[in-house]
């Protein structure tokens, strides 16, 4: 059997976050997102058709069931118990990967020299075969950035 509705798009990417408050910071007013939500939990950045959301680790381990009806549940995600404790002691990174997009190679080049200039770790850069320029960096978390222009994928 083939399957249903064809998938049209990536409509959420996660990653998880040491300290709410700095990751905020980093991504609301070093990178100028808008947050649709924030709380101490959670924060939700739209970003075209796709949603950015940073989720505090640790606070996704339980299963979150609706009050009304209990058959309406969230699903637990995250690091497993046994991981928890190294991201938390600082022994271990998740390095999780997301790529922000530009329309040009200019901007590219634009965001990397400005987030030199902030003092964000510039831990890359690529130029692609299609002409598309990517260059990465780190977050607080150490996750590792890439804003790219088109020119990196035959869709994009």
């Amino acid at each position: 059997m083939p399957p249903p509705t064809a998938i049209s798009h990536v409509l959420e990417t996660c990653i998880y976050v040491k300290s709410m408050a700095a990751a905020q910071n980093f991504y609301t007013d070093l990178l100028g997102l808008k947050p649709d939500l924030a709380t101490d939990r959670i924060t939700v950045y739209p970003l075209g058709q796709t949603t950015l959301l940073l989720f505090q680790l640790g606070r996704t381990s339980n299963d979150i069931v609706s009050e009304e009806d209990p058959s309406q549940i969230i699903p637990k995600h995250g690091p497993t118990d046994d991981l928890m404790a190294a991201f938390q002691s600082g022994e271990g990174k998740l390095r999780q990967h997301f790529c922000l997009a530009v329309p040009s190679r200019e901007d590219a080049e634009k965001w990397e020299a400005y987030l030199r200039g902030e003092g964000v770790p510039i831990t890359g850069r690529k130029e692609w075969p299609r002409g598309g320029y990517s260059v990465y960096f780190a977050d607080p978390d150490g996750h590792v950035g890439e804003i790219a222009s088109r020119g990196i994928w035959e869709h994009y």
